[in-house]
């Protein structure tokens, strides 16, 4: 995909996420691998206010901004997890209100509904890090080795994909799992797929199909 392009794809998913409620005011960011760079939401900005040409490019090697503007303060961590997963195309941050809500309520999000495991399989958690620093750059550098999701305690969530369309979409089921979790807890004790449940879920020709649209520019 082309610059010009990425870039009105991440202005439209920038607006997606607003609408969807995953962040407000300015909190989130997103960016987007664009060949030896990477394009990523500027600081201090509400998406609905960032323009296709208002995202900054940041070369991945060296770390240095690109031509104009101020990226988003958690750019080291967005670089970070460019440098330690080359299958990663997208990273999406948010603040997911009943992601923050569960976990950090001494709650945990477990696979309970089919999307869940089928989109997004693998979610490390995290204990409550400062923002915008090294210190939770390199901690999620650790966690998202294995995991599509990262849960930050007390903050909000990370989540990667192959595009963009992938991650937002681990995103919006992430929080949905979160509040299937809370309800869940109104009636009882909650039901998680077994392992042999999620096994033949991921089994399904369907869901493999699925699987391979997403990851489609």
């Amino acid at each position: 995909m082309d610059e010009k392009k990425l870039r009105e794809e991440l202005a439209n998913f920038g607006r997606r996420i607003l609408g969807s409620g995953l962040a407000v005011g300015p909190g989130g960011n997103i960016s987007a691998r664009c060949a030896e760079k990477m394009l990523i939401s500027p600081s201090g900005l509400s998406f609905e206010e960032v323009s296709p040409e208002g995202y900054v490019a940041v070369d991945l090697k060296s770390g240095t901004v690109l031509g104009e503007g101020r990226p988003s303060s958690e750019v080291a961590m967005h670089r970070a997890i460019y440098l330690v997963r080359e299958d990663v195309h997208a990273v999406v941050h948010v603040h997911p209100p009943f992601v923050i809500g569960v976990t950090s309520g001494g709650g945990s999000i477990e696979p309970m509904f089919p999307d869940f495991v089928a989109l997004i399989k693998r979610v490390a958690t995290l204990p409550y890090i400062l923002p915008c620093t090294e210190q939770l750059a390199q901690a999620v550098k650790e966690a998202v080795q294995n995991a599509e999701a990262v849960v930050l305690v007390n903050h909000g969530a990370i989540t990667v994909g192959a595009t963009l369309k992938e991650a937002f979409y681990r995103a919006q089921i992430l929080e949905e799992a979160a509040k299937i979790t809370t309800i869940a807890r109104l009636f009882g004790s909650p039901r998680v797929l077994s392992r042999e449940e999620q096994e033949e879920l991921l089994a399904l020709e369907a869901e493999r199909y699925r699987q391979s649209v997403l990851k489609r520019t």
